[in-house]
């Protein structure tokens, strides 16, 4: 038996991303929980600027983007994903407020 210590640096990205990629949400929660959580938040309007941190491939910014009427910028670090949220957004007809940013 191999006493090799691996670590987490030694998987194959690309594996984990082709996977993620086939899935809507690629974290926690729901459209409901994104909803409740904006019912938290006062006083958004068109000129509202929303950052989506870890956006994946859209799934909970398309929500946000549904129910806000501001500008939407998601940022991830995997140009895979990007390319797919922003055909998402495209698909939902959000391109004039959302944008997916690699970063």
């Amino acid at each position: 038996m191999s006493k090799e210590v691996k670590s987490i640096h030694e998987f194959d990205l690309e594996l984990i991303v082709d996977y993620y990629s086939l899935v809507e949400r690629q974290g926690p929660g729901s459209p409901e929980i994104t909803k409740k959580a904006l019912s938290f938040i006062d006083n958004l309007s068109s000129q509202s600027q929303i950052v989506d941190l870890g956006c994946g491939t859209g799934g909970q910014t398309i929500v946000l983007a549904q129910n806000t009427s501001g500008s939407i910028r998601g940022y991830y670090i995997f140009p895979k994903f990007i390319n797919l949220f922003n055909k998402n957004v495209e698909k939902h007809n959000l391109q004039n407020r959302v944008q997916g940013i690699i970063g």
